[in-house]
């Protein structure tokens, strides 16, 4: 705010400024701004915020013309066009819409719902809030709206899905137009370009290429440029079949399994009963370009007259069928559209509006297919993200040495004098210099002491989310463990922390309650090699509800209150008990050199079936390795590893 105000009184000598919107009842209001052109410039908004004239979320904020005696007339035309349901807002339902590239998508439904409860307006809030410093990670200062973007080579058309729909409309009404290929790409299709040389070229020859999910919206901001829409053939479908219906054009479904694309196409005619399906055909033929069923296919598609063909086989076959068979079909707009058939044959849900407003639509699909999903999402997405950076740095360095060239070469005098000066150096002895190491040590020192405050930053945030996330999971577990086996649900035991020292750790009992005394007679059983570790697959002292949270690790939930403690960090060696650590030699007790952790690199790698001398070998890894960003990679590979339940016994 003290920013603001020397800026406005050094810019100019009005201060404070007032525009002037109307409410939710149509009043005129005059908002305070400060009269410098900045990020700051809003804050005295808060003012109006205190006397109630607008909401911290609200509708978008429509500026309006002061009423005076001239203008009153048209200062309340405007301000009933300015219609709102909720008073305007410092942040907008439009706003979120906008960064996710979901412009397309009405705002009322969403702000409506946002305020039917404390709950889900402070959820909104925290939607908007997410984005916001998603965007701001990746965007750079300047962002310009640029008509296409250029990531891995691939021209991305910066179109809004107005646009879009407009330059079918008119390919499609053209009459003998060949035939247009336009695609969506994903994050998943662009690292595919990068591998298929093939897929790339089929790219770069289409008409037009579009952004689509947000890995690729943020690619772009990183690169400066601000995307209108997120463009994907699922929100283009139900916007097309409405324009093809007005405009008496027939749509062709091309893919998906048997009776889908025909169940897809019922739905929408129900819902736009003058759309025109000219044909649906399963996408599980002989697509190879001369073979009889692919003749007979592209046949099919030309005598139904059809203008547009939807085409879905997922990338990169859809693609690379459209641009094979371009020359033989008669329609003139062919579109790659991935999965979306299911979507609309409500075989598959698609996720809810608000997630998708935060731009997390994959972790939607992902739950829903983990097994096909986990490579795309998880190991995909960072891997694309890690190539754009990659890529943006290659091009600034490019742009440093066309600089460089640029700039005046210096002169035989310049040159002699560094040459003397390099000369001098080399003929110099080498000298210990005190304040040099001791500034090295002070940095390393430092660099030291941020990791460990980031990474307890990291324990206490994610700790304490997941406690309240899965608190009904937990309640749900607590009362089958107490249904099916009398005694408490939580069971603890002393484990080994930091540097020995004694902590009680937390886990959900997943043992009958005599399971300390029976274990003497099982020792011979044991196959963990080593002895040092008791283990067996088969072990008779587990109950049916403990077998099952083993396997699924949800006996080692409460641990995140050890966690959020200060005993266990997210990652680290796992704890051990105070017996097994009598048995330690010197270099076993290596683990004890950090705080032990619910996860490290032997519970990804394979957990229970890795001896204990492989376990110690790798946790020791691990502490001379440990970083912040090795723990998020920790973390990220222990969700496969938990879904699988590779070793988990």
């Amino acid at each position: 705010m003290l920013y603001g105000f020397i800026r406005s009184w050094m810019a100019k000598e009005q201060i404070i400024e007032l525009v002037y919107t109307a409410s939710s009842d149509g009043e005129q209001v005059a908002l305070k701004q400060f009269s410098y052109s900045g990020r700051f410039q809003k804050l005295p908004m808060l003012f109006n915020l205190l006397h109630g004239q607008v909401s911290l979320l609200g509708s978008a904020i429509v500026y309006v013309v002061p009423a005076t005696s001239h203008s009153k007339d048209r200062s309340k035309e405007i301000v009933s066009q300015a219609h709102y349901i909720a008073n305007p807002g410092l942040i907008s339902i439009e706003q979120l819409n906008s960064a996710t590239g979901l412009n397309f998508e009405q705002s009322t439904i969403s702000l409506t719902r946002a305020h039917s409860s404390l709950i889900r307006y402070l959820f909104a809030l925290l939607r908007n809030l997410m984005v916001s410093m998603t965007t701001g990670i990746f965007c750079k200062k300047s962002q310009v709206r640029h008509s296409q973007t250029s990531v891995f080579g691939i021209n991305l058309t910066n179109w809004s899905m107005e646009q879009l729909l407009a330059e079918i409309h008119s390919q499609a009404s053209t009459p003998q137009a060949p035939m247009r290929q336009y695609s969506f790409v994903n994050a998943d299709c662009l690292n595919i370009s990068t591998r298929n040389a093939q897929y790339r070229q089929c790219l770069l020859k289409n008409q037009q290429v579009f952004a689509d999910g947000i890995g690729v919206r943020l690619a772009c901001s990183s690169k400066g440029a601000v995307l209108k829409d997120n463009l994907n053939g699922t929100d283009m479908f139900p916007r097309l079949c409405q324009l093809a219906a007005a405009n008496n054009l027939s749509i062709y479904l091309l893919g998906a399994s048997d009776g889908v694309a025909q169940q897809a196409a019922e739905n929408m005619q129900s819902k736009y009963p003058q759309l025109s399906i000219a044909g649906c055909h399963s996408g599980f033929f002989d697509s190879q370009t001369h073979t009889q069923a692919n003749q007979d296919v592209i046949e099919k598609i030309n005598q139904s007259g059809a203008d547009i063909l939807l085409v879905a086989m997922g990338a990169p076959k859809q693609e690379l069928w459209l641009e094979a068979n371009k020359a033989a079909l008669t329609c003139k707009v062919g579109i790659g559209v991935g999965g979306l058939f299911d979507f609309y044959a409500q075989r598959i849900k698609r996720a809810p509006l608000w997630l998708r407003q935060m731009g997390l639509e994959w972790t939607y699909r992902l739950l829903q297919e983990p097994k096909r999903m986990w490579k795309r999402y998880i190991i995909g997405n960072p891997s694309f993200l890690l190539k754009v950076y990659l890529e943006n740095r290659q091009l600034a360095k490019r742009e440093r040495r066309l600089f460089a060239r640029a700039t005046p070469t210096l002169s035989k005098q310049q040159l002699l004098l560094a040459l003397n000066k390099s000369q001098t150096l080399k003929q110099s002895l080498p000298m210990f210099n005190s304040k040099q190491a001791n500034v090295r040590r002070a940095k390393f020192n430092l660099a030291l002491k941020l990791q460990y405050a980031c990474k307890r930053m990291l324990d206490i945030l994610v700790s304490s989310v997941l406690l309240v996330l899965l608190s009904p999971l937990l309640l749900l577990t607590s009362l089958l463990i107490r249904i099916e086996s009398p005694g408490a649900a939580l069971f603890s035991q002393v484990r080994a922390g930091l540097n020995n020292r004694s902590f009680t750790m937390w886990k959900f009992r997943s043992m009958y309650q005599d399971a300390e005394q029976r274990l003497a007679e099982l020792n011979l059983n044991n196959e963990m090699a080593g002895g040092m570790i008791f283990k067996i697959q088969q072990d008779p002292r587990i109950t049916c509800i403990g077998r099952f949270i083993r396997k699924t690790s949800i006996d080692e939930l409460p641990q995140l209150w050890n966690v959020l403690r200060g005993d266990m960090s997210l990652v680290g060696p796992r704890p051990a008990l105070s017996s097994e650590v009598k048995q330690y030699s010197q270099y076993h007790r290596g683990r004890l050199a950090v705080k032990p952790g619910i996860t490290c690199i032997w519970q990804v790698s394979g957990r229970s079936t890795i001896p204990f001398e492989r376990q110690v070998e790798l946790d020791i890894d691990y502490i001379y390795q440990q970083s912040f960003t090795a723990d998020l990679w920790l973390l990220i590979k222990t969700i496969p590893a938990v879904i699988f339940a590779r070793g988990a016994y």
